[in-house]
Formats: C-alpha cells, structure tokens, sequence
C-alpha cells in the first residue's frame, strides 16, 4: 500500500450567508477522507477542492504509480478515480463523493445551488466536455495517430459547443453561474486548468469563461491544487 499524503485545508473563506448552511452531523465532521486518484486529474480535483472548502481532512493515495494502480484496484473494479473510503463507505465517481461530503457535512464555504438540477446540467456538460478532451489525449499519449482524424474534429467541435453554451449561462458577472463558488464553477475551472495543462486544448477559445476562472484562481482551495 502506498503512503498515504495528508493533505493540508485551507483556510475556508466564510460569510454569512455562507454559514447558514445545514451543520454536519457530528458524528461525521471530523472523521478524515482517504482519497485515492493523481493530483492533475480534474475529476479529483473538484473533490480535493469541495473538501478543502467544508473543512474535511483527506489522505491521498497517489495512483499515478504501479503501487499506487494496485492499491486501487484493491478498492474498485472500476479502476477509475476518484474513490474515496470515508465514513464506513467506498464511493466510486466524484460526483458520488461530493454529494456524500455535501450531505453529512453541509456545504462549509460553498455557495449551495438553488436550483439543484441546473447545477446538474451545467455539471453534466462541462463533464462531456472534459470526456471529450481526455479521448484525444489518451489516443496521443498511446501513440495513435489522431491529429487531423474526422474523430479528433468532431470531439473539438463539441469542446467548442459545449464551452461557447457553458459562457451563455453564466451570470451577469461573469464570475459564476449563480454567484459564489459551487460544484459547477469548481468542475469548470478544473476541466479548463487541465487542458491548459494537458495542452489538449486552447482555451482561449472560449474566452467568455476567462473572467470566471479569474475571479477564483487565488482562492487557496483552488490555487493549492492546480496541477503543476
């Protein structure tokens, strides 16, 4: 078993309204999180970042090694990140893990969506649009000739689409969906980080999305883990 990494929180940045959100049962706040994934996956970024925000501590197990890939394949068929062991339970899929988090913990420094199955959507496109980019980069990085292909433009196209509706719905700030920092902002500033990282697409493309990346990139949850 690889060596568990603490992870240090940072310091959550409260309001008032923020802090009327549901209080976590207490039999849950202070219990740890082992989280199992790579620290550039986007996937489990957004999990790293909503736990920094409502407080809960998370030991990483690195996956990006050959120790790291068995002991995930110990916890999940899938042999996919994230998963997290927390409270008793293994939890496959990000989303799965947030919603845990979010519902024994309550939202700490997050702003919680009004309506939950806009933020769905938004979550469900920004997803498609990051699955999209990941097909391209795997295909490279296994030495498949894809640059150019019918298949490669078509999954440009719909990163393109998808970016060009996601600048649409935003706010008239241009900061946030809804105003404040929430799953959905989380998930695209995360999938926009890693194809900056990965190179796997320009997103000066989508240039309606700059201000919200920009209005969050010191935030301490966000700026501790951008992948380097």
């Amino acid at each position: 078993m690889p060596e568990a990494v603490p992870e240090a929180v940072p310091e959550p940045v409260t309001d008032r309204r923020q802090r009327r959100s549901q209080r976590p049962p207490a039999r849950y706040a202070a219990a740890a999180m082992k989280l199992y994934g790579t620290v550039t996956s986007p996937f489990v970024r957004r999990v790293r970042v909503v736990a920094a925000e409502i407080g809960c501590a998370v030991e990483r197990i690195d996956t990006a090694t050959e120790e790291g890939q068995a002991a995930l394949r110990a916890v999940t068929p899938i042999r996919k990140v994230p998963v997290a062991v927390i409270d008793g339970r293994t939890l496959f899929d990000s989303r799965v893990i947030i919603d845990w988090l979010t519902t024994t913990r309550g939202f700490g420094a997050l702003t919680p969506p009004k309506d939950r199955w806009r933020e769905a959507n938004l979550v469900n496109a920004i997803d498609a649009a990051v699955d999209s980019a990941i097909q391209v980069f795997y295909l490279k990085r296994d030495g498949v000739p894809v640059e150019g292909t019918a298949f490669a433009q078509r999954q440009l196209e719909r990163v393109d689409a998808i970016l060009e509706w996601l600048g649409k719905e935003l706010a008239a700030d241009g900061a946030s969906f809804g105003g404040g920092l929430g799953l959905a902002e989380i998930s695209l500033i995360a999938i926009l980080d890693w194809m900056d990282f990965r190179k796997v697409y320009a997103t000066e493309r989508a240039p309606a999305l700059a201000g919200l990346r920009a209005a969050w990139a010191e935030r301490p949850s966000v700026a501790q883990t951008r992948p380097q």
